[in-house]
């Protein structure tokens, strides 16, 4: 997810318990919410994102570490400008609350995390949210800022003023997007289903899928992109999948068959850029258009196709008329 998003979840949490409890807890909490993204700092230019990216810094394993850092961090600083140092227990819970929020809905999204680097470089991915969603910054931004709604017409009218406001707006913004989530994951699991379902079989050409994924849509839970690993070709299709799952459908949109192998395309797939792009993909498609003076390889990952359109994020490698690599780079989102 994107940093805004872990940024406001952050100030949700920090005003729901530690906010009353430990000094500069809002700024602290923040702080711990945005730390495992200091990969980036080495994760950049190029390919090297994909490579370093949501590894060891947002792994389980680095978690207890980044609690026990945030703590002393918490209590050094507290120190230094005469506060009341948090117990240690405390400032630690603040930043596995923190971190482990950061990985949770990083986990939710399609691009995924490697939970257990550096002991294990598996990608797990839930496939409910896309990289960013503008319904979940809505729903924070709207609900963090109800206290100052409320306190205008509680002056207005005279009224009795609600006990912590604040902490009320919170537990509204973290119920609000958990259900959010929610309804994304029960909608997945019927898009999922209704791939499975013998009535929309036959795009399948009487093939039999080794895979498939159901990819979230920005815009509504409602509405799915599907990728089929079918031994012959990967089809991309659109999944409406409505709250009532008898009228849920499947739309195929694109087949891409499976180029054969050339050597211009192994000579590409055995390159640096080419075996990283190749461990990442879930669905690797490794596209080579021949021209005059050799060859352009696009080693790419099916999961961002975007309906008609090729995908484009990927390794591009160009190989000369001797099968020979002469460049490699990388395309982004």
């Amino acid at each position: 997810m994107d940093n805004l998003t872990h940024s406001l979840v952050a100030v949700a949490l920090s005003r729901v318990f530690f906010k009353r409890r430990v000094a500069y807890a809002t700024t602290a909490m923040v702080i711990a919410a945005n730390l495992p993204d200091l990969d980036m700092l080495y994760s950049w230019p190029g390919i090297r994102y994909i490579e370093y990216h949501r590894g060891v810094l947002h792994s389980l394993v680095m978690l207890p570490i980044w609690a026990l850092l945030v703590a002393w961090g918490l209590r050094w600083f507290c120190a230094k400008r005469g506060q009341a140092p948090p117990a240690w227990w405390l400032g630690g819970l603040l930043g596995a609350t923190g971190v482990g929020a950061h990985i949770f809905l990083d986990w939710t999204n399609i691009y995924g995390v490697r939970l257990f680097a550096p002991f294990s470089e598996r990608w797990y991915a839930l496939d409910l949210e896309p990289r960013y969603d503008p319904w979940i910054w809505i729903i924070l931004i709207a609900a963090l800022g109800f206290p100052m709604l409320l306190t205008l017409i509680t002056s207005e009218v005279r009224s009795q003023k609600v006990r912590n406001p604040h902490r009320l707006s919170a537990v509204i913004a973290l119920a609000l997007v958990a259900g959010w989530i929610g309804l994304r994951a029960k909608q997945h699991a019927q898009a999922l289903d209704l791939l499975n379902d013998p009535y929309f079989a036959g795009m399948y050409d009487g093939q039999l899928p080794y895979d498939w994924s159901a990819l979230p849509n920005r815009s509504t839970p409602w509405e799915w992109q599907a990728v089929v690993n079918l031994p012959r070709n990967y089809l991309i299709a659109d999944i409406s999948s409505p709250w009532n799952e008898n009228y849920g459908r499947v739309r195929p949109l694109r087949s891409y068959l499976k180029p054969p192998a050339t050597l211009a395309g192994r000579m590409a797939e055995a390159t640096g850029y080419g075996k990283i792009m190749l461990w990442y993909a879930r669905y690797p498609y490794t596209d080579v258009q021949e021209g005059a003076n050799g060859s352009r390889v696009l080693i790419t990952d099916m999961r961002y196709a975007v309906g008609l359109l090729r995908p484009t994020m990927g390794a591009v490698i160009t190989v000369d008329g001797s099968n020979q690599v002469t460049g490699e780079s990388y395309h982004g989102w």
